[in-house]
């Protein structure tokens, strides 16, 4: 049986981001990016899950969520919330 790992991270609506770059701005460890005009999570690895590139969203386009994460990537399980299924 395969344990697959889930993070908690932030789920960008790419089509609703306007790309004003406030999550990026508000994101400590900075593993949120502009990615042709709309926001991306580019470095989930170093993702702590706190929340902070929520709030400063003048449009809502960001919620968090469980995302599955590659078995293959040697991930950080102390950084930020993890679950197993």
């Amino acid at each position: 049986m395969t344990v697959k790992k889930y993070k908690w991270v932030p789920v960008i609506d790419t089509g609703r981001c306007n790309g004003c770059n406030a999550c990026v701005l508000a994101c400590g460890p900075k593993c949120l990016e502009l990615v042709q005009d709309a926001a991306v999570l580019t470095k989930p690895d170093i993702c702590g899950s706190e929340e902070h590139c929520i709030a400063p969203c003048p449009i809502g386009a960001i919620r968090m969520g469980w995302v599955e994460m590659d078995e293959n990537v040697d991930w950080n399980l102390k950084r930020g919330k993890w679950r197993e299924v």
